[in-house]
């Protein structure tokens, strides 16, 4: 394939996996919002692991499943391959259709449904309008975040062998391409991802939007819709996230005796670590920053009804999402990018250090920093978390410690788990640390992908399953030290 073909091919196939994952998005919301809270967090939890699980690691293991597709039928490979982009980020659409805002809130909805009973010319000349200025914001936005998460994937695409624009480019690069050369090969891909990105722009800000408001959704499910979206989540956990485990797990058990060897990658593994904390870092504190200027906005305009009309929340709203379109526009062109800045005379001197990888990184996790951390600050209770400051001003330290123990239990534990998340996904990349890491510094994600592209060996299972639980490690260490502070 030409570099053309690759481009046209990859987009097609993005347009497609968008698609569906808006389609089972769709309904995977609906099942959930009909189901009991219990049973609707049960149901969260299912649906976000295969997101959550790293594309190496199904990239890995399924070139063994597949192998005899890879050589005898691409076509079915292919096939297999877009399967597994769909089910992993279908997760994502279902995210952006719950959380996207709406300009219609539902009283302007029944409204409408009202006028259209009544009003036949006024139903034809509103319906498209209505719903793209409510439901079909949702689902537009949903469409653009997917697409471009699909457009631009790149590891689980080079090790299942699957012909892809990113792959060409990032392989150019790998093997010596001049940098100018391999930019003005990355430049249709840049140039689709602004459009693409321009597109859901113009969705989000096309009308005013009071406040973070989700998109009403109908939540009434039928028998068969409901067994539709368990097939569903039973098919990604079982492809995306257990056999994979189940494979590297089984090649581990039948390497333990080469345990020792993995020692070899402790500098690989503490450089992966040094670059998921610093931009896991950075990411978040800037997100916490600009969710707690809008929130003082937010607080001092909410007796206005323009508030969201505001210079002040304006200018913070597209300060927020302006960091967050180089991070939209995929790690390989990210990385590219970065690298070329950091080649002009007045950064050179920088080219060779931390700053570039760990820059690289704090700006691909910024769009999920500012979800992640919106979202938390959704969904504290208030009063509860008011409450709890004022027990920690108390003057008594039985009611300061009692107070600072709810007030990490209400707050807390989710701002950890955010750090923690956002680390997860730096620590596992590798696009943007392959590209940009210090000769000095390489991470172990580069390493293994490396080792990858030789076969499937028991010694690489247990390097893989090792490597994949220091940051599971990592956690239960924090965890624990911070019951112990705590006391």
């Amino acid at each position: 394939m030409t570099l053309a073909q690759d481009y046209v091919w990859t987009a097609a196939r993005a347009l497609g996996i968008a698609a569906g994952a808006v389609l089972m998005g769709a309904a995977v919301q609906r099942a959930i919002a009909s189901c009991p809270k219990r049973l609707a967090r049960l149901l969260w939890l299912v649906h976000l692991i295969p997101f959550l699980t790293p594309v190496l690691l199904v990239g890995y293991a399924w070139p063994r499943y597949a192998a005899p597709l890879t050589v005898r039928h691409p076509a079915w490979n292919q096939a297999l391959y877009a399967l597994l982009v769909w089910l992993k980020l279908t997760p994502v659409a279902t995210l952006a259709l719950h959380f996207a805002p709406s300009a219609m809130s539902p009283e302007a909805l029944h409204c409408h449904r009202l006028l259209r009973v009544r009003s036949p010319a006024f139903r034809r000349s509103s319906a498209f309008s209505f719903w793209l200025h409510g439901r079909g914001r949702a689902i537009g936005i949903a469409f653009v975040v997917v697409f471009l998460l699909a457009f631009g994937e790149f590891e689980m695409a080079t090790l299942m062998g699957i012909p892809s624009w990113t792959v060409t480019v990032f392989d150019a690069q790998y093997f010596g391409t001049m940098l100018g050369e391999t930019l003005k090969m990355a430049l249709p891909g840049l140039l689709i991802g602004l459009a693409t990105l321009g597109f859901g722009l113009w969705l989000l800000f096309t009308s005013p939007t009071r406040g973070l408001r989700p998109s009403p959704a109908r939540s009434a499910t039928g028998r068969t819709a409901r067994s539709l979206v368990g097939f569903y989540l039973l098919l990604a956990l079982a492809l995306v996230t257990l056999l994979p485990a189940y494979f590297v797990a089984d090649g581990a058990v039948r390497g333990i005796a080469l345990l020792p060897e993995t020692l070899a990658l402790a500098k690989e593994v503490l450089a992966s670590a040094l670059f998921g904390l610093a931009a896991a870092a950075c990411a978040y504190l800037v997100a916490a920053a600009i969710a707690q200027r809008e929130d003082c906005l937010k607080a001092g305009l909410q007796t206005r009804w323009f508030r969201v009309r505001s210079p002040a929340f304006r200018q913070s709203s597209w300060t927020a999402v302006g960091l967050c379109v180089p991070g939209l526009l995929g790690p390989l062109v990210l990385a590219l990018v970065v690298l070329a800045l950091f080649q002009l005379p007045w950064l050179r001197a920088a080219y060779d250090t931390p700053i570039p990888v760990v820059l690289a990184l704090t700006l691909l996790l910024l769009p999920f920093a500012l979800v992640l951390r919106t979202l938390v600050s959704a969904v504290r209770p208030g009063e509860a978390s008011h409450a709890a400051r004022l027990l920690t001003t108390s003057l008594e330290s039985k009611h300061k410690r009692g107070g600072r123990r709810v007030l990490w239990h209400l707050e807390g534990q989710g701002r950890l788990a955010v750090a923690f998340l956002l680390f997860v996904w730096a620590y596992f990349d590798l696009t943007v640390s392959d590209i940009l890491h210090p000769a000095q510094m390489t991470p172990v994600l580069s390493r293994l992908y490396n080792f990858m592209h030789y076969g499937h060996t028991p010694a690489l299972s247990i390097m893989v399953l090792v490597c994949f639980s220091i940051p599971f490690l990592l956690w239960a260490l924090v965890s624990v030290s911070f019951r112990v502070f705590r006391g």
